[in-house]
């Protein structure tokens, strides 16, 4: 869509039903395709927010979007108080697809983390074996957004969540690398070493691992056992590959047994199913 709302909008609600996950959002279909949706689905709207516009007769997108802006004022003052002008401009604006803030093609402060999570039915991951193979799983995507991003980390974060239903452990942990990386063996192997010195042995609920003090990867420190700048470009083949042909173009063979999520995730955009 031609604005960031329309867009997410777009992404949400009809992208992730097409085949190829594109739609197009835009001033020509927004009243045929927007406005007949339930008022729930439209961006930043809660299931508080839902009940008090249903409870006031406004059940679709296009309830909102069709009143004159003073008269939605005039309703969300009755339903919420004379502090909702603010709140009563925006949802009017979201409804019609207007949003003034700019689109900018990079973000405007430093990067200073890549990180990947994944939530996990806790009833199966229960075994060690099992919950490193998506320990390299997400190390693998991480290491792979920051190659894409030309930055790699000196800092390694472990952060995971465990529970048995009755007893539950979080932690957050950070390893110091002795140089900077995004190189998937190395990262894994300091993922690891947090992982057996900091897990509970309960279920894993949760993963996050992020790289943190990054610095760009044009510049790489070699080293006299690896050939580091080898691997390097290696991995950069694998992404090429991946970006051109699909996630599942080259998968680790560990992603093939049944506790890999890599599969079930490439099937998904935004973390939901197409």
């Amino acid at each position: 869509g031609p604005t960031k709302v329309l867009a997410k909008t777009a992404t949400d609600n009809f992208a992730k039903k097409h085949p190829d996950g594109v739609y197009r959002l835009d001033q020509s279909n927004i009243e045929t395709d927007l406005w007949p949706l339930p008022i729930h689905q439209m961006f930043m709207v809660a299931s508080r927010m839902t009940r008090r516009f249903t409870m006031w007769g406004i059940d679709t997108i296009g309830d909102v979007a069709r009143m004159e802006l003073p008269n939605f004022k005039k309703l969300m003052r009755r339903m919420m108080g004379k502090q909702s002008d603010i709140q009563a401009e925006y949802y009017w604006q979201t409804a019609r697809g207007i949003d003034p803030s700019p689109v900018v093609s990079s973000i405007s402060a430093p990067l200073k983390s890549v990180s990947h999570g994944k939530t996990l039915r806790a009833s199966l991951y229960t075994r060690r074996e099992d919950i490193e193979v998506v320990l390299l799983e997400l190390c693998i995507e991480v290491c792979r957004r920051a190659r894409r991003l030309g930055v790699q980390g000196r800092v390694v974060s472990l952060g995971m969540g465990e529970t048995d239903g009755k007893r539950a452990n979080t932690f957050n942990r950070q390893l110091t690398l002795t140089n900077p990386t995004s190189l998937t063996h190395e990262l894994s192997e300091a993922v690891l070493r947090l992982f057996n010195e900091f897990w509970q042995g309960l279920p894993a609920s949760h993963i996050m691992i992020a790289l943190n003090q990054l610095s760009s990867d044009r510049v790489q420190q070699l080293d006299l056992f690896d050939n580091r700048h080898k691997i390097f470009e290696l991995e950069k083949t694998t992404d090429a590959i991946k970006d051109r042909f699909g996630d599942t173009a080259i998968m680790r063979a560990s992603s093939m047994l049944e506790a890999g999520v890599a599969r079930e995730r490439a099937g998904q955009i935004g973390g939901h199913y197409k």
